[in-house]
């Protein structure tokens, strides 16, 4: 399902508590984020960086999806998002994970950078690489999806898959969509949980009967992840949901908002 007619107002995720103070807007600039959380609680992005930074968290990542049903819906997904990014482009995998998705970025002709925060990650998708034979020509980089280190505009399309479901904070989305719009001259493709889905409704309904406040993989409104992608100079050009109206986990493509107008209004 590929949907590219203008979103209808989705109602509210499910929001942990204080996520209210940690939205609040500090003026205006090229991504509007809040000034930070006063309270000195740690963030969605400490907490995700710290949770995949092990090595115990890498080898159980590498044994993860990898030919499943669920894979494959998301290389359907990245495929048909990057469809349009010519080949010989240099494409960053950010955050690569053990290098899961380079198959299909190497058989789709780009040059791709394999990036994660967590070396331990970055080793293990050098050596999948190396015994697919996808290690030539392949760069491997250990770089914070906040903070990366590339110079503006140094690719030209940027895949970020399984990433923005483990940041609860609008602040915190927007900071890392800022910093991969700065790095990209071209899409950005990123992967998000959506509240308009069956998975998502059972995701409010068992944490409604267990009075849980969730704290990660927050599904949110379509509308909401729109408006975090204007925050930062972008526009939602496609949506493309892995199994419309059944699985949380949509794909946003994002460009420049002052690119050529796609078919999704900002």
């Amino acid at each position: 399902m590929d949907t590219t007619s203008n979103a209808e107002s989705l109602s509210e995720a499910w929001r942990p508590a204080g996520a209210a103070n940690r939205e609040r807007r500090h003026g205006a600039g090229p991504c509007l984020v809040d000034a930070g959380d006063s309270s000195g609680e740690e963030d969605s992005a400490a907490r995700t960086r710290r949770r995949f930074a092990s090595e115990a968290a890498a080898r159980k990542y590498a044994g993860s999806l990898g030919g499943t049903a669920t894979h494959w819906r998301e290389v359907s997904c990245i495929r048909a998002g990057l469809s349009g990014v010519s080949a010989g482009s240099r494409v960053l995998d950010l955050p690569s994970g053990t290098g899961r998705l380079l198959p299909l970025l190497v058989a789709m002709g780009f040059r791709v950078t394999e990036a994660d925060s967590s070396p331990h990650m970055v080793e293990l998708a050098r050596a999948h690489a190396e015994a697919q034979g996808l290690g030539q020509g392949t760069e491997f980089r250990v770089a914070d999806a906040f903070a990366t280190g590339f110079p503006d505009g140094a690719f030209d399309a940027i895949l970020s898959n399984r990433l923005f479901h483990h940041f609860s904070e609008a602040a915190v989305r927007r900071r890392c969509l800022s910093e991969l719009s700065r790095i990209c001259r071209g899409p950005i493709v990123v992967s998000f949980f959506c509240t308009a889905s069956l998975d998502a409704v059972m995701f409010r309904f068992r944490h409604w009967l267990s009075r849980r406040t969730p704290s990660d993989r927050i599904p949110i409104p379509l509308d909401r992840f729109g408006a975090d992608a204007r925050a930062c100079g972008l526009r939602v050009v496609r949506i493309l949901p892995t199994r419309g109206g059944v699985s949380k986990q949509w794909y946003g493509v994002l460009e420049r908002a002052e690119a050529k107008a796609g078919p999704f209004p900002a």
